[in-house]
């Protein structure tokens, strides 16, 4: 019966992986041939382990931990060592939290962290993800993007509003990344979470595509647009520095 229940678990992730919108209980029901009890319960177990998420509208959808698990596979070395350095560096300088992204169906995933001593900090589970429109490392990303894909970005994607912050104006989001590609960093104020500023770049590997970005992020009280700005040349080295690292990388 256990057997029964993960390969039941298993279809469902399926199903949303090949959902561009989320599902419906009723539709895992149906597919599955499971009754209400039977598909709610093993929707809340998966839910419970970050493996399914539930949208406002009831409908499913695929958990950050998928997302995370992606990131694993995908990479052909290893990632969070090369990473790791380039994070506590810009921590250490800016005595700010850093945080390096990468992008899985058009969100970003927080893959590494370095986080700062200070009493008030901020500071991400692992795999967390959020849409590409909203928050420095989702706009830095997706400014750099190629044109194909930021049109399949646009496309696909529906703006929602996370905070009073958030850009969910397509033609003001189209300006603010113009304006990003051409000075290399995205600086953004409670677009992802309220009180909090964060500065971003990316990064690339060796064909020139992108491949995340660095942050560094913290309460908007102390990273003021002054600090922010003597921020930035600190992070476009460290961004400079790993796009070269993660392309040796890939190389090795």
């Amino acid at each position: 019966m256990q057997i029964k229940v993960i390969d039941k678990a298993v279809q469902i992730i399926e199903l949303l992986a090949n959902s561009d919108r989320g599902i419906k209980l009723t539709d895992v029901r149906t597919a599955l041939s499971l009754n209400k009890t039977t598909a709610l319960r093993i929707l809340r177990v998966l839910e419970s382990h970050n493996l399914v998420g539930r949208n406002v509208d009831a409908t499913f959808v695929l958990g950050n931990r998928v997302l995370w698990w992606e990131t694993c596979y995908r990479r052909n070395f290893d990632l969070l060592a090369v990473v790791r350095p380039h994070l506590e560096k810009l921590r250490d300088l800016t005595s700010e939290t850093s945080i390096f992204s990468i992008v899985a169906d058009f969100r970003t995933v927080i893959v590494n962290q370095a986080v700062s001593s200070q009493v008030t900090s901020s500071r991400y589970d692992l795999g967390a993800a959020c849409p590409l429109h909203a928050g420095a490392s989702g706009k830095a990303i997706l400014a750099h993007l190629n044109a194909e894909k930021r049109e399949e970005f646009f496309t696909k994607t529906k703006l929602n509003r996370l905070t009073k912050g958030t850009t969910v104006d397509s033609t003001v989001l189209e300006r603010q990344l113009k304006e990003i590609k051409n000075t290399g960093v995205a600086i953004t104020r409670g677009e992802r979470f309220e009180n909090t500023a964060s500065v971003a770049a990316p990064a690339f590997g060796s064909d020139g595509d992108v491949l995340g970005a660095i942050a560094v992020i913290g309460p908007s009280e102390r990273l003021t647009k002054s600090r922010l700005k003597d921020i930035v040349p600190l992070l476009l080295q460290e961004a400079r520095l790993l796009s070269g690292s993660l392309s040796r990388g890939a190389r090795a």
